[in-house]
């Protein structure tokens, strides 16, 4: 970030830190202990984890080994405490660090985050503390916000009616993800599968708004067994959000798709009126520890810092 005059990035510097104290103490008073995680990922098993991520958005560093400045948070914890993990520990932890992204022209970005991942919990108890607190934040910085919730159970039991090999259902992954239809539609095409699923694909950004709205209409579609568990997924927290304050602030979005692989399960992404991106982003991501050794459940989500200083101004 560039600054006009020395007093502009002081005023910033401090107005960053009164943010992260807000969030910090929203995460102290739900029992989470802050966490450093490492700044090295190992480049090839990143992106064996992570095949939808870019490998020329890596800022990449070549020793005896190529590796690349961490580019995702929850998988340098994933990776570190996974390997040493005990029968029925429970973890509640935040951050407070940064990602990196190389920006072709623009060079090197930092993107500092705040986060929490709640370990080893598998029930609705711990979707449901997730959820309340990405709306605590959000909550604490404005009131015009939303906070969608989505199933990568649904999206992943509809995809799989195409039987897709795995390159031809990330790029369809990639192609929901930046919501492009017409693009959809014609890549769609290229498969054989029946007319009442590519219908579902089509319509598929038209599964948004109020929750129990959104999941009787996909009930009233076709539906697969990984879907109905989504669907199910979805209904449990539309129940225990149906007499909260925070209602008003949540939608359903089924077509919903994480710029990471390894969600499983609820996904959570939050956004501000007049902005084009979202603020918080996080859900369920049983399978990833899977990846270091071990099942654990899994549950989290990050905030941009900068990204919600700017929200907050407008």
């Amino acid at each position: 970030m560039k600054y006009l005059s020395i007093e502009n990035e002081l005023n910033y510097s401090k107005k960053r830190y009164e943010f992260t104290k807000e969030i910090e103490s929203i995460f102290v008073k739900n029992n989470y202990i802050q966490i450093k995680p490492s700044i090295f990922e190992d480049y090839d098993n990143f992106i064996a984890i992570n095949k939808r991520t870019p490998t020329k958005s890596m800022v990449k560093i070549v020793s005896d080994k190529i590796l690349v400045l961490r580019p995702d948070i929850t998988t340098s914890i994933i990776k570190s405490l996974i390997p040493r993990w005990e029968d029925d520990l429970v973890l509640k932890l935040f951050y407070h660090s940064t990602v990196y992204k190389n920006e072709n022209k623009e060079g090197i970005k930092e993107i500092r985050q705040f986060g929490c991942e709640y370990l080893g919990e598998n029930s609705i108890k711990a979707d449901l503390e997730i959820v309340n607190m990405s709306l605590d934040i959000l909550k604490k910085f404005g009131e015009k916000f939303i906070l969608e919730i989505g199933n990568s159970n649904y999206i992943n039991g509809l995809l799989s009616e195409l039987d897709l090999k795995e390159q031809e259902e990330n790029k369809l992954k990639s192609l929901i993800l930046r919501k492009n239809k017409i693009e959809i539609k014609d890549y769609i095409e290229k498969f054989t599968t029946r007319k009442e699923i590519k219908e579902i694909i089509y319509n598929l950004f038209n599964l948004n708004g109020d929750m129990e709205d959104v999941i009787l209409k996909a009930r009233e579609l076709y539906t697969n067994d990984l879907m109905k568990i989504g669907l199910k997924e979805l209904e449990e927290i539309s129940i225990l959000l149906k007499n909260s304050e925070y209602k008003k602030y949540t939608n359903c979005d089924l077509s919903m798709v994480g710029k990471f692989d390894y969600y499983e399960g609820i996904m959570i992404k939050g956004y501000y009126a007049n902005v084009y991106k979202e603020i918080l982003s996080g859900g369920r991501y049983d399978s990833l520890t899977q990846e270091f050794g071990r099942r654990v459940p899994a549950i989290g989500f990050c905030i941009d810092v900068d990204g919600l200083i700017k929200a907050s101004k407008k």
